[in-house]
């Protein structure tokens, strides 16, 4: 792992990035802008009851406050070293907090987005819209589009309009080019100048802050020092005590091929499977994508600047969109669970005031048997998507599975099942208008594009929109009982 202490002239910029070819790749990229997560948690759930949040007393030492605008409260743009510990608030029986990731600032491209700073305030415009002010914020990373001080300088602005309390930060590497993170750990890292990685305490949770972001070969990695530090945290911490995770690349393998992925995160995943409920929040990838691994939900934030392209879809890099079409793939999400209930319900509104469009990643460790292509004579062309048990209570909301790469492409695809009328259907996720990926949309019993707005009822039929043709369909067998779908789908008459 790097040493973030270090501090390199500021100067030197230019000469270091037209040497990197890495740094020569970020500054091509697109700006990634910030991303809204919203929590709200019941009393009996993940998160328990909202209180004022202040900082505990250093153990450790801190530097001088940071050189950001002096009006500015210090919990806001200060990272907490050491326990946060929170005063019950009577009456309350939950609490939310904010994640934004990947704001980017100083990017701009004609056709792409050129006011990433408009986008990001049109998330702070929805988070202050909120019933309830968020207990405090988590920022994961890519603050600044090249670690300019003035990039900083309007991010500290921008975020510090939202209406809460404290605002917490880790880098990404977006925020370590150049001066290895000096610049960022002066805005936004005031109480950790040592160290890009922390944890704290708020009602119950642990939460952790974990820096992956490095430059060059520290990219995507959380190294031995860090790790160690993590195993000591988590070592006087009870397995039932819950856990949020937060860092900027994925903690995951979502698209090796593109380092979607932690390099060393199995290490982390280890010491973090003990534990009874964690959830581990990322950004980076500008898309949303889930993946569930026993008792770890994983989940990467969508972008309020532009989105990115789908794991193996092209390259790893924004693309350009009809003006209109923009807002519809940016936003935000909100995670709410009910007392007593320890799954949580997830939407993902855009920036257009519809339902985002995402991915569920299936891990190889939970999946029942591996996904392949059967190759008895009884049922040639049907892949094994699973025991029949588990899709049992398909009749009112699809599960989705993922097949195999059909003709000439090489990634896998992803589908859903359903039992409609005692009977196994799989439905193509490919919009018959554009070939986006459709949604499903349960508390309106359909699937949604989100490109440009076509639905589609709970058989796949198109009912509203420029779609012409329903969702193609998948054959399904069930043999021994395991669910067997068809290789490839059948397309709509």
């Amino acid at each position: 792992m790097k040493d973030y202490t270090q501090d390199s002239d500021n100067g030197e910029e230019a000469t270091q990035a037209a040497n990197l070819s890495r740094r020569k790749l970020l500054k091509c990229m697109a700006a990634w802008a910030g991303t809204g997560v919203i929590w709200t948690v019941g009393a009996g759930g993940l998160l328990t009851a909202c209180g004022e949040i202040t900082t505990a007393p250093a153990t450790t030492s801190t530097a001088a406050t940071t050189a950001a605008t002096s009006t500015t409260n210090a919990t806001t743009q200060a990272v907490a070293a050491t326990t946060i510990v929170a005063t019950q608030a009577a009456g309350q029986s939950g609490f939310s907090f904010v994640q934004i990731s990947d704001t980017h600032i100083g990017f701009s491209a004609e056709g792409v987005n050129s006011d990433v700073g408009s986008t990001l305030q049109q998330a702070i415009t929805r988070i202050n819209a909120l019933p309830q002010p968020p207990a405090f914020v988590l920022h994961t990373g890519d603050v600044s589009h090249l670690s300019k001080p003035t990039e900083f300088d309007m991010a500290h602005q921008l975020m510090n309009t939202i209406k809460t309390p404290n605002i917490f930060y880790v880098p990404g590497e977006h925020d370590v080019l150049n001066d290895q993170g000096a610049g960022f750990r002066q805005r936004f890292s005031a109480k950790t100048p040592d160290k890009t990685w922390y944890s704290m305490d708020y009602q119950g949770v642990h939460f952790i802050g974990l820096s992956n972001a490095g430059e060059l070969d520290n990219f995507g990695m959380l190294g031995s020092e860090q790790l160690a530090w993590l195993q000591k945290d988590l070592a006087g911490v009870k397995k039932d005590n819950p856990l949020v995770v937060f860092a900027h690349v994925p903690l995951f393998t979502v698209y090796k091929p593109w380092t979607w992925e932690t390099k060393d995160a199995a290490q982390a995943i280890a010491l973090l499977k003990p534990f009874s409920a964690v959830t581990v929040l990322n950004g980076h990838i500008h898309q949303v994508v889930t993946q569930a691994e026993g008792n770890i939900n994983f989940y990467t934030a969508n972008s309020t600047a532009f989105p990115q392209h789908r794991p193996g879809v092209d390259k790893p890099n924004a693309y350009k969109l009809p003006a209109n079409e923009l807002l519809q793939n940016l936003g935000y999400r909100t995670v709410s669970i009910s007392p007593g209930n320890p799954t949580a319900t997830i939407a993902d509104p855009t920036l257009a005031d519809r339902p985002a469009a995402s991915i569920t990643i299936i891990a190889a460790s939970a999946a029942a048997t591996p996904i392949a292509v059967a190759t008895t004579s009884s049922n040639p062309g049907f892949v094994d998507v699973g025991a029949e048990t588990d899709f049992v209570d398909t009749q009112t909301a699809p599960k989705t599975i993922t097949l195999p790469p059909i003709a000439n492409k090489t990634d896998p695809q992803t589908a859903f099942v359903l039992k409609l009328n005692g009977q196994y259907v799989g439905i193509s996720d490919i919009c018959t208008h554009m070939g986006c990926e459709v949604s499903w949309v349960g508390k309106d019993t359909r699937f949604e594009c989100p490109c440009h707005g076509s639905q589609y009822d709970i058989n796949g039929k198109n009912v509203a929109g420029p779609a012409p043709k329903p969702l193609a369909r998948y054959k399904t067998q069930v043999v021994n009982g395991r669910l067997l779908v068809s290789y490839e789908p059948v397309l709509a008459a």
